[in-house]
């Protein structure tokens, strides 16, 4: 049986962010080689996997894709439309067939507005994602002698890592009733 809770993104959520969520939530299989989006498509919806795992491509000049990133039930994808934009900045391909939830963006957005703890799980998610971006970007894309290399992603134990600590749901945001003014907590100096 499927459960949005498969996702850890979703998990992580408080209770209350959860349920609210939930009933918008819809279970939908992804075939392997499904193209979710296509570079510069529009974003719509947000997915949440739970047994599927989708990679996400960047073009590079010379017209060939590269895997930036790998998503499984540590995450979701579609964000992108929280920073503005109306189409996928790259292409999510499904790797591994399965299932996943999926949200309408415009719910995942009015949520996002509230200020809930959900918007704080987006932010680190994002900062994490970023960083994986950023790591898959400075390995060697060229070998010694000039022919394109594959680019190896982390291992699914070292992704599944430094997603769940950065969804780790910190004490403040269990505390703060609603969410409501949601701020992180300060570091001694």
């Amino acid at each position: 049986m499927h459960t949005p809770k498969q996702n850890l993104f979703l998990a992580a959520l408080p209770e209350e962010v959860y349920e609210r969520l939930k009933s918008c939530l819809e279970l939908v299989s992804l075939p392997e080689g499904w193209a979710v989006y296509e570079d510069g498509g529009e974003i719509d919806r947000i997915y949440f996997p739970t047994t599927s795992i989708i990679s996400l491509l960047a073009t590079t000049e010379d017209g060939m894709a590269e895997k930036i990133a790998i998503i499984g039930n540590e995450g979701l994808f579609g964000i992108a439309m929280l920073m503005g934009r109306k189409a996928a900045p790259n292409q999510a391909i499904v790797q591994k067939s399965g299932y996943s939830y999926r949200l309408k963006a415009a719910n995942l957005r009015r949520e996002f507005e509230l200020g809930s703890p959900l918007r704080y799980l987006l932010q680190r998610y994002t900062q994490s994602l970023t960083a994986r971006i950023a790591q898959t970007a400075m390995r060697p894309m060229h070998s010694a002698t000039g022919t394109r290399m594959s680019v190896t992603s982390p291992s699914s134990s070292h992704i599944d890592t430094l997603v769940t600590q950065a969804l780790r749901p910190s004490k403040w945001i269990e505390s703060t009733p609603s969410g409501a003014s949601l701020r992180p907590p300060q570091r001694a100096a």
